[in-house]
């Protein structure tokens, strides 16, 4: 029986990933476009700038366009693969390593299904909890996919490839919230060493063949499921499943802040309190109720985020918030919102990211709203909201 590792190496270099890419031509380009403008906004941001200072182009790449929080995303693998795939793709584009643009999408979605079956096989929404981030963790190897097809290696080089880059795999990165972290830097360090890896292979230093095996499953503690891994590999993608946020947001928080958008609109005067319901998941890492001190908070926080989409919607497309943009009008309305986890969502995660939305105004009865993603991952989705009763004037209704 193959190893794991060689397993996905045969998927990595299968010949008929070409005629798959060709299949998923406009999807590839639309998320190659999507996240080469993510990296250009990123640095823009004074932690691009940083990253990119630093001298890799790769690394900052990755950060750049990590940091902006609106790149794509794959939900059942909590991943956002656009960041170390693309970025990867494009730096051993520039380095002359591809011959044709089939050659480089090709090698793109490789990277891309590498990476996000990596996070499904860790149970990556959940191992979240543990303080893991699934997209470091997957990332050397998604990098090493993407440099694998980029050299063309050998069947034996590319398994050797990426058991060098998982042998680094540990998902633990600085706090996401903190001022002057380093987490999106130390993504493009991950992508560097995949890369890297895959030089080495070509090079002949090879990693463990079985170095999944000989650990027991595990890598850093982090149990690999081998079925959830190679599930379909060749048939079923992943990447058909991935999602483009409409603005920085935690995905985590998107539903409620639609749902909310939905439900009241600009009719914001009386409003006296928002109940958000959520699944524990994402609840713990939505409900910031303190005001935000820099961008990332009040990225996260969906007490801020609901207040800016509410009042002040433009802003929302704000990449810098820096500082976060405050009124007392802004304040007061996010001082309304409330989280709480409500375990009849808990059933529909991971496979959707659901919200619940209560809203109470003045002098008027409660409002409930329900919003959760499905159809085209692509698009703006807004689905499963019902709305009852006495209409407002932005043509949202309220529960009688």
């Amino acid at each position: 029986m193959s190893s794991v590792l060689e397993s996905l190496a045969a998927f990595v270099q299968d010949p008929e990933l070409a005629l798959q890419a060709e299949i998923r031509m406009d999807r590839l380009r639309l998320h190659i476009a999507d996240t080469l403008g993510m990296i250009l906004q990123g640095a823009s941001l004074a932690e691009g700038k940083t990253a990119l200072a630093l001298g890799s182009r790769l690394a900052g790449w990755c950060a750049s366009a990590r940091l902006t929080e609106a790149d794509d995303i794959h939900l059942t693998s909590c991943t956002t693969p656009g960041s170390v795939v693309v970025p990867t793709a494009l730096h051993l584009a520039a380095a002359g390593l591809f011959q044709t643009w089939g050659d480089f999408v090709t090698a793109a979605l490789a990277g891309y299904e590498t990476l996000i079956r990596i996070g499904y096989a860790i149970d990556g929404p959940r191992i979240l909890a543990r303080k893991i981030w699934p997209t470091l963790f997957a990332a050397p190897v998604g990098a090493a996919a993407v440099a694998s097809r980029a050299c063309r290696l050998n069947g034996s080089q590319t398994v050797g490839a990426l058991a060098t880059a998982f042998a680094a795999s540990t998902g633990i990165a600085p706090p996401a919230l903190t001022s002057n972290s380093s987490r999106c830097i130390s993504l493009g360090f991950a992508a560097e060493h995949g890369v890297r890896a895959a030089m080495a292979a070509r090079a002949g230093a090879l990693g463990d063949v079985q170095l999944i095996e000989r650990h027991a499953g595990r890598i850093a503690g982090v149990r690999i499921s081998r079925r959830r891994l190679l599930q379909g590999a060749g048939l079923q993608f992943f990447f058909d499943e991935i999602e483009l946020k409409p603005y920085p947001i935690a995905r985590q928080g998107l539903a409620a802040v639609e749902a909310c958008r939905q439900l009241a609109g600009r009719n914001t005067k009386g409003i006296t309190a928002i109940t958000v319901s959520v699944p524990s998941a994402q609840a713990r890492v939505i409900d910031h109720p303190s005001w935000p001190a820099n961008r990332m908070q009040s990225i996260a926080s969906i007490q801020y985020q609901i207040a800016l989409a509410l009042l002040a919607p433009d802003r929302l497309m704000n990449f810098a918030r820096t500082p976060p943009f405050v009124t007392p009008t802004l304040r007061s309305l996010a001082a309304k919102v409330r989280v709480r986890t409500d375990a009849r969502l808990e059933t529909r995660y991971p496979d959707s990211w659901p919200a619940h939305v209560v809203g109470a105004i003045r002098q008027a009865p409660s409002g409930a709203c329900q919003y959760s993603t499905g159809g085209r991952p692509e698009s703006d989705r807004v689905g499963g909201c019902t709305r009852q009763g006495r209409r407002l004037p932005n043509g949202a209704h309220l529960d009688p």
